[in-house]
């Protein structure tokens, strides 16, 4: 079967099948690298193999990437001119996040109803401890604290994290970027590569798109990537943004 794509981060060697979704394969080295074998509706990213139909591409439980593969490969790098549009992204995000944005994403932190469930209660009083901790200085206790907070495949905190360093690559502070990696890698190694990934300002191609030219409908877009993960990921860019960053009301 044809590859339409693959991401320019995917190394060679075996990968076993973890994981078989609706749209998506996971596969994991012996090495606990990750390689996703995804459809068009997916789309391409830095670990992505797209193909039409991921299950008869896959179609054992193992899957052998050779160190030459002549096919197209999907560039994940930030677009070069996205700086030029942090203020107009920061503006798409505020008015289109609340709009396609999950209720049960990390937007209840900026945008919070009236009644939730308790355990979104407890998670955002978490994040907002979070918040005060770095406002403090505390980075390490402050990432700490939502390291690796929620469910799924990857945890909420950790998307929001995501999206912090993408903001950071954005405002050309790599180094930063680097200090939250560094407290913020855990024991989930989907986690750990998307956060790699995010500090080395690697993205898929909903958020490069979004980042090139900012618009609803492409933060739409970027939203709808997992259960909540792509609006996880954009809460985490829009924080990491203004000057300073939003402060989260209290409910």
């Amino acid at each position: 079967m044809k590859i339409l794509s693959m991401g320019d981060r995917i190394r060679p060697g075996r990968y076993a099948v973890r994981t078989r979704y609706n749209r998506s394969i996971l596969l994991l080295s012996p090495s606990n690298r990750v390689l996703f074998v995804v459809d068009r509706s997916i789309g391409p990213g830095p670990l992505n193999i797209l193909v039409n139909q991921p299950d008869k591409f896959v179609d054992g439980e193992t899957l052998r990437i050779p160190r030459r593969l002549e096919t197209p490969r999907f560039d994940s790098a930030m677009p070069p001119h996205a700086r030029l549009h942090l203020h107009t992204l920061a503006a798409r995000l505020h008015t289109a996040l609340p709009r396609h944005a999950p209720p049960e994403s990390l937007i209840s932190l900026f945008f919070p109803r009236r009644r939730m469930p308790i355990r979104q209660m407890a998670r955002d009083t978490l994040f907002r401890q979070a918040f005060e901790q770095l406002a403090d200085g505390d980075l390490a206790g402050g990432i700490r604290r939502i390291r690796g907070c929620g469910e799924g495949l990857t945890p909420s905190g950790d998307d929001f994290l995501c999206g912090w360093m993408l903001a950071c690559r954005l405002k050309r502070r790599p180094s930063l970027a680097r200090d939250i990696l560094r407290e913020a890698l855990g024991q989930n190694a989907v986690s750990n590569a998307f956060l790699e990934l995010s500090a080395a300002g690697r993205v898929n191609i909903a958020v490069q798109q979004l980042l090139s030219s900012p618009s609803p409908a492409r933060v739409r877009m970027a939203c709808s990537f997992g259960h909540s993960s792509g609006a996880d990921l954009l809460c985490g860019l829009y924080w990491g943004l203004p000057f300073p960053p939003p402060v989260p009301p209290e409910p």
